[in-house]
């Protein structure tokens, strides 16, 4: 039986194993004869000598000459294409071999090329080369030689002056032009923001360990302050209500909120002490048997301080206790207050509270500026800041409509500016981002330019008998609205009046008197020159201006200060965090951060 061949070749370890007892060309069994013996050893010498010539050809032409195509990129599968790190050029001349090639070899430096300078002779082929630059142009503004530039072109001036020479040691024409551009240039490069801060940097006081020394420190201080002052709130027990007072307003709704003007003293001439007299700068004391107004001021600093723990330490109690007093002054049915305040600053026997009560609420924006971290917390209640701005959509409609706060906005002193402190911060909280940035800009003109004169006084600050006091109040009203302004896309930081009104006159004309505790003070003022407020307003000053001046002031009142605090006369604080979050927000929009609206009041 004739036996077949099989229908592929495996490779297998012996080339002979594939075929062994397999009939192939030549066997005995196929072909006999000379023609057997012929084809039996003629294919079985073809397969290997054919096999060992392309073996000889292949190591050869490895050694000798360039490797094939196919077998230099290596099998397609196993090799990305164009891989820069492993495709091997195919310039097939970077692969010929060099019996001399060395790599480890230092190649000898290439010649020194001379060149001939230009217009002289070349000792080469003694050739006069010319300098195009600096041939004269013909009657035509066209170069002499036959270069034949034109005119404004290469070589020639824009109007077809004559070109400057050109000479080795002479800078004239368009390189003396070049170079004072480029003195120009590197003048501007002087006065960039970079080479400024680098240069104001180089002189600071302090090295970058002291700094970062310094700044823990205070870091750590200003939030134990807090936490301390948050603490003292965590325990307090007492109920913060318009319902806790003992006399109701006018209205005789006990929801009303009232105050007492504290200005107002009763009338000596009258039995029944009506009406009430005016005496300023002198507190009545009979405003602390209405306690609204300090409970409403007691509650806004309390639920910010707890805020800001809660934000510092993540401690829900504050959380819980922010929940508990907002409902408590402005939701729960039992104690919250009606969205007016129609009897703020009363005046005993009358009808009717007095325009400069609106003021008792403008704080208020503490109170928004610890929601910004507490809403984060994902126990905070989600019906609690709907709450509130139904509430605060009331009230702003009366602030809006109500013949007191009409007045009240009108006010050309502090009264007006504090009105649109509490009103821009209302209508952010609202939502009301264009009614808020109409109001900041509205102050530009109705704040600075009324307010301010173009030397810095504050006139009608100045007509009070606490001058100093009032100056630098209306002073602290005006840079929290600059800061809003930075919110709102309004520099109120850097505007300048007709007659060169500005924040930072204002702050000016106070300096020396500061410097000098109060000597020369230009009008009467009868309760001295307490320093901590403006030296707040001093250190944010620093900060968004930085005028030297000001820091020279606070190193000589900020240790007064401290002494003072130490030695129980003012409150223990600290203007850290606020100053921090000036140099991080002020003169920027929409600062959501470590906020600082509530640094100056």
């Amino acid at each position: 039986m004739k036996k077949t061949r099989p229908n592929s070749v495996s490779v297998l370890p012996s080339h002979q194993s594939q075929f062994k007892d397999k009939p192939i060309l030549g066997d005995a069994g196929s072909l006999s004869g000379p023609a057997g013996f012929v084809g039996r050893l003629t294919f079985r010498r073809i397969v290997l000598g054919a096999g060992g010539l392309l073996f000889v050809y292949i190591t050869i032409s490895t050694i000798l000459g360039s490797t094939p195509e196919h077998m230099r990129r290596g099998p397609v599968a196993s090799r990305p294409e164009s891989d820069p790190y492993l495709d091997i050029p195919r310039d097939s001349d970077s692969y010929n071999n060099n019996n001399d090639r060395d790599i480890y070899k230092v190649a000898p430096p290439p010649a020194e090329i001379k060149l001939p300078p230009i217009g002289k002779e070349d000792n080469t082929n003694d050739v006069v080369k010319k300098n195009p630059w600096s041939e004269p142009l013909n009657n035509n503004n066209k170069p002499a030689d036959d270069l034949n530039l034109g005119t404004g072109g290469v070589g020639s001036g824009s109007r077809g002056e004559v070109p400057p020479v050109v000479d080795n040691n002479i800078i004239t024409g368009s390189e003396e032009e070049e170079e004072e551009e480029s003195e120009t240039v590197q003048e501007d490069l002087d006065q960039s923001p970079l080479a400024i801060a680098t240069r104001a940097r180089n002189n600071s006081p302090a090295t970058y360990a002291e700094l970062l020394s310094a700044s823990k420190r205070e870091f750590d201080f200003a939030t134990a302050l807090v936490v301390r002052e948050a603490d003292l709130a965590l325990k307090s027990e007492k109920v913060y209500s318009v319902t806790n007072k003992n006399q109701t307003a006018p209205s005789d709704d006990i929801h009303d909120y009232l105050s007492l003007s504290k200005y107002y003293w009763p009338n000596p001439k009258t039995s029944n002490g009506l009406p009430y007299i005016r005496r300023d700068g002198h507190i009545n004391p009979e405003i602390e048997t209405v306690e609204d107004y300090r409970l409403l001021r007691t509650m806004i600093r309390e639920v910010h301080m707890m805020g800001m723990a809660y934000h510092f330490t993540n401690d829900k109690a504050y959380l819980d206790k922010c929940v508990m007093r907002l409902k408590e002054w402005f939701l729960d049915e039992e104690t919250y207050m009606n969205p007016n305040i129609n009897y703020g600053s009363l005046q005993k026997g009358e009808k009717l509270g007095a325009r400069t009560g609106v003021l008792d609420m403008f704080t208020i924006f503490r109170v928004f500026d610890a929601l910004h971290y507490l809403k984060q917390d994902p126990s905070w209640p989600q019906d609690l800041i709907p709450g509130l701005q139904a509430w605060f959509t009331r009230y702003v409609k009366w602030l809006e409509t109500a013949l007191l706060a009409k007045v009240e906005r009108k006010g050309n002193n502090n009264h007006g500016t504090y009105f649109d402190v509490q009103i821009i911060g209302i209508y952010l909280f609202l939502g009301r981002t264009e009614d808020a940035r109409a109001v900041a800009q509205s102050a530009l003109t109705n704040r600075i330019d009324l307010q301010i004169t173009g030397k810095g006084e504050q006139p009608e600050e100045l007509r009070r008998k606490t001058s100093w006091y009032y100056s630098v109040f209306n002073l602290q009203a005006l840079m929290t609205l600059a800061r809003w302004g930075d919110d709102l896309g309004v520099d109120m930081w850097h505007h300048e009046g007709p007659q060169g009104q500005s924040i930072k006159k204002a702050i000016d004309f106070m300096l020396p008197y500061a410097m000098s505790n109060g000597e020369g003070w230009p009008v009467a003022n009868i309760k001295g020159f307490p320093m901590g407020d403006y030296l707040k307003c001093l250190q944010i000053a620093w900060n968004i201006y930085g005028d030297e001046k000001y820091l020279d002031a606070i190193a000589q009142l900020e240790p007064v200060i401290r002494q003072d605090m130490e030695a129980g006369k003012l409150k223990t604080i600290s203007t850290y965090l606020c100053d921090m979050s000036t140099l991080f927000e002020g003169n920027a929009r929409g600062g959501q951060g470590l906020i600082w609206h509530w640094c100056l009041t």
